[in-house]
């Protein structure tokens, strides 16, 4: 008896497993996924990807094989966050367009739900154009289509999504602007504007209640001057994690920030290099939130940073590794056009800001 139960229930199963597929075959399924935080938090530095999602259409014939991938309106409400479209048409959507013109969406065809989630979209061709996160959102949003899965929803916050509320002690407290059903879940804490420089996880507790959340380091006095990113995640995964639009004043990212101390008497430029009169250069220099310089007569700052917007690096020149100013620096624009930071005889205005530490700003003229 006991053996006739446990066949009819793997009949059961069966059964269920093929009216699951026959529910799907001859259909057009549709599916989502987000290009951003593809691999969230474990990318270097710490700054969101593109931030959009892939929507396909998937045509699947009586057999569950797919038979046609379309685009299903990526780039279009629901797809691109409000207020995003204009970032979308001039940066990503280049980007989106070279992988399907490459012949992304093809490689599902002729493959069911399985052999799909076997793909590796990291290897060889896979990764077309370069566009390893597309390919692999891609990826995703054909098998939620399959599963009827959704992508992570945008979250609708103005600001920070944990704003700074206090310092207390060894206690620095946020409160929470999340929506109340972000089951929120804190992974690290990290220093400096690139967020490569991860928090030892033993050196602090933290506390979720009453709408705030409280970390508590054993030693605060230990921590480094400058930015501090709280790295939180939505632990259901209905939303995304707060994003890094706009920069640290305007996104949503939560962060906090350590006091140098410092006065603006202890922060000068000798006329070559930005001088310290305590505390580390290089700590100095992982905090740069921007250098403006701006040319006499000018109406706009020429802005260095050393985090660009989706984490490009490499493009800072402004100050070298030492604070030294850069006077015959060229910046290299994306179309190969290249322009000095400063030209001979022209009166500069120089504004450093940096997390933690006093505004400086100079007056500044090649020779």
């Amino acid at each position: 008896m006991k053996m006739l139960r446990s066949l009819l229930a793997l009949m059961l199963v069966l059964s269920l497993a093929a009216c699951a597929g026959c529910a799907l075959a001859g259909k057009t399924l549709e599916g989502d996924a987000n290009v951003d935080q593809r691999c969230y938090p474990s990318t270097t530095p710490f700054i969101h990807p593109p931030f959009y999602n892939v929507k396909l259409s998937v045509e699947v014939d009586d057999n569950g094989v797919i038979t046609s991938v379309k685009d299903n309106g990526t780039g279009a409400a629901g797809s691109v966050q409000k207020g995003n479209e204009e970032f979308w048409e001039k940066k990503n959507k280049p980007y989106f367009d070279a992988a399907v013109n490459g012949g992304l969406l093809d490689k599902f065809v002729g493959k069911t739900v399985d052999e799909v989630k076997a793909m590796d979209m990291t290897a060889g061709m896979d990764a077309v154009s370069g566009a390893t996160m597309v390919s692999a959102a891609a990826q995703e949003a054909v098998i939620n289509a399959f599963e009827g899965k959704a992508g992570k929803t945008f979250l609708a916050v103005e600001g920070s999504a944990l704003p700074f509320e206090k310092l207390d002690g060894n206690t620095v407290t946020l409160s929470n602007a999340l929506p109340e059903d972000f089951d929120l879940q804190v992974l690290d804490i990290r220093w400096g504007v690139r967020n490569e420089e991860i928090v030892p996880a033993d050196s602090y507790t933290v506390e979720i209640a009453d709408g705030k959340v409280s970390i508590t380091f054993s030693d605060i006095a230990a921590l480094k001057a400058g930015y501090y990113y709280v790295n939180v995640v939505d632990a259901t995964a209905k939303y995304r994690s707060p994003s890094f639009e706009g920069g640290p004043a305007a996104a949503q990212a939560p962060y906090f920030i350590i006091d140098s101390g410092l006065s603006a008497d202890d922060i000068s430029f000798d006329g070559k290099a930005v001088t310290l009169a305590s505390g580390s250069m290089a700590d100095f220099l992982q905090n740069i939130q921007h250098v403006q310089i701006l040319a006499e007569g000018a109406e706009k700052a020429a802005e260095q940073e050393i985090v660009g917007h989706h984490g490009t690096v490499g493009n800072f020149i402004a100050l070298d590794e030492n604070g030294v100013l850069n006077a015959d620096g060229v910046v290299k624009a994306r179309n190969g056009d290249e322009s000095p930071l400063f030209e001979a005889g022209t009166q500069y205005t120089v504004t450093v800001a940096a997390f933690g530490y006093p505004e400086l700003v100079f007056p500044y003229t090649k020779p």
